[in-house]
Parts: structure tokens; C-alpha cells; sequence
């Protein structure tokens, strides 16, 4: 309600002008107390030691702009740490490969020594058995055998020019296992020993005995099975040297080996030899 200022009668708010007297009533309401505006109430201070509540939380949006790419400098710093990784480790294979390979195997049997007399004995009884005209059978031990390889055995080095890096030839010697032998050449290359070693299976052919490689190795350092045909030409030289005896010995029917010893049998010739 507004009074009017002439006649002091009050008025409804909508009004403009006094009902009673016709004057223009005042503009505004001044039934407004403090605490009031025209368009609501004024804020309310907090009393003191009151905590004001607090503002409420505006969502920041993350940026979805791609990260920069990463600078030349640093590019260049991560090859170089990549590439030497990898250079480390091929170092390192390399290094353990040759350690490997200088290393002796193991169970090397001692030299025998040379014996002229003892090896001619073996190959006249080789020779013997393979004509006999019954069934006949020979065991044989690992001593036997590398005292007649330390004897008839002997290789010179190629000349290469250069004395201290030619290999010296030591012995050929043999191992029997259970069902299987390996053929191991020593040799002396730059002070150290090296020993190539092969690996044989007996097989039955058509007509005896035959061996068929199955492995190798060079020291401790196994050789892969693809390069095994490179591997067995090393052991050519050695092997020519023995053609006489291991033709005595492809006629053999059968092998029984173990590790102390191996026995082979002949069939026989069935030729009866007569005296006349």
C-alpha cells in the first residue's frame, strides 16, 4: 500500500494516482525497509566466525590437442640407446660363443701313446676276421682303438705363411657312448687347444655297416645341424686316413657299443680255405 502525500489515504501499489484526491502518488514503496531492493533481497553477510559455504566446482574440460611430437634430439637419443643395446648383446654372444669353443669337453680320454707293433696287430686281426668263413665276433675297447688312430694318424698344417697362426694337428681320438661314438680331433691353435668333435650313429646298410652323422660341436660350443655337412669336411682328412680299416669294418652285420667297449660281428665268408 502507498499513501498519498495530499490527502494521506492509503492506495493499492498498482495504482498511479490517489483514489480520494486525484494526486500522483510518489514512486517507489516506502514500506521498503532495509534488507529490501527492487529486485529482492540483498545478500546476507555471514556473521563473524562463520564459514562461508564454498564456491561450487566449475568442470574444466581436458584439452584433446594431440601431444607435440617427439623432437629430432630426442629421436636420435633413443636409436643411439637402442642400437647400442643391441650391439652389447651381439658382443656378449659372441664373447660367450668363443669361451665355449676354447673350452675342452668333457671326459677327454688321456693320450695312449704310439705303438707301431699293437696297431699293425689290430689291423692284421681286422683283416682276419672280415675273411673268416664262419660267423665270427670281436670286442674291442676305446684304448685299442685310439692307441691305432694316435699311430697311423698324422696331418701336417697347411703352410700359411704365417707359423703362429697355422693349427697344429695333435691326435684323433674316440669316445664310445651307449649305442653311438664320437671322433674328436685336437688341435693346437695359438697356444690353446681346440677340439672338434663329431658325432656318429652305426646304421645297418644293405650290405654292413655304415655311420651316419648326427651331431657335432667345436670345443663345448654345439655346431648347428645345418651346418653340419660344412663341419664333417674338417674331419675328411682324418677320416681318408682310416679308409683301410673302416673298409674291414663296413662288412661287419652288426655293432653292439657301450662305453667301455664295442663288439662287432662278421657273418663269415663261407669259403672254406684248404690247405693243400
Amino acid at each position: 500500500m502507498r499513501a498519498c502525500e495530499h490527502c494521506g489515504v492509503e492506495n493499492d501499489d498498482t495504482r498511479v494516482f490517489c483514489g480520494n484526491c486525484g494526486t500522483r502518488l510518489p514512486e517507489g514503496n516506502p514500506a521498503e525497509g532495509a534488507g529490501q531492493s527492487a529486485s529482492g533481497p540483498l545478500p546476507t553477510v555471514p556473521a563473524s566466525g562463520a564459514t562461508a559455504p564454498p564456491l561450487p566446482k566449475v568442470p574444466v574440460k581436458k584439452s584433446r590437442m594431440p601431444s607435440p611430437p617427439p623432437s629430432a634430439q630426442t629421436r636420435s637419443a633413443t636409436g643411439f640407446l637402442i642400437s647400442s643395446l643391441f650391439w652389447m648383446a651381439v658382443v656378449s654372444a659372441t664373447l660367450a660363443s668363443v669361451i665355449q669353443m676354447v673350452r675342452a669337453p668333457d671326459n677327454i680320454p688321456p693320450a695312449v701313446g704310439i705303438n707301431t707293433a699293437a696297431a699293425q696287430e689290430t689291423f692284421t686281426t681286422l683283416k682276419e676276421l672280415v675273411a673268416s668263413p664262419k660267423p665270427i665276433s670281436w670286442t674291442v675297447n676305446s684304448k685299442a682303438i685310439n692307441q691305432f688312430l694316435e699311430t697311423t694318424i698324422e696331418m701336417k698344417p697347411a703352410d700359411s705363411g704365417i707359423s703362429g697362426m697355422s693349427a697344429s694337428f695333435q691326435r684323433a681320438f674316440v669316445k664310445l657312448h651307449r649305442r653311438n661314438f664320437s671322433l674328436s680331433i685336437d688341435q693346437k691353435f695359438l697356444g690353446a687347444n681346440l677340439y672338434f668333435v663329431l658325432e656318429f650313429e652305426p646304421v645297418v646298410a644293405g650290405s654292413g655297416l655304415d655311420a651316419r652323422p648326427t651331431g657335432g660341436a667345436i670345443g663345448r660350443m654345439p655346431v648347428h645341424p645345418v651346418l653340419l655337412p660344412v663341419f664333417l669336411r674338417l674331419f675328411e682328412p682324418t677320416i681318408a686316413g682310416l679308409s683301410q680299416p673302416l673298409e674291414c669294418i663296413k662288412k661287419a652285420k652288426s655293432v653292439t657299443i657301450t662305453p667301455d667297449d664295442a663288439t662287432l660281428q662278421w657273418p663269415g665268408t663261407g669259403i672254406q680255405h684248404v690247405i693243400p
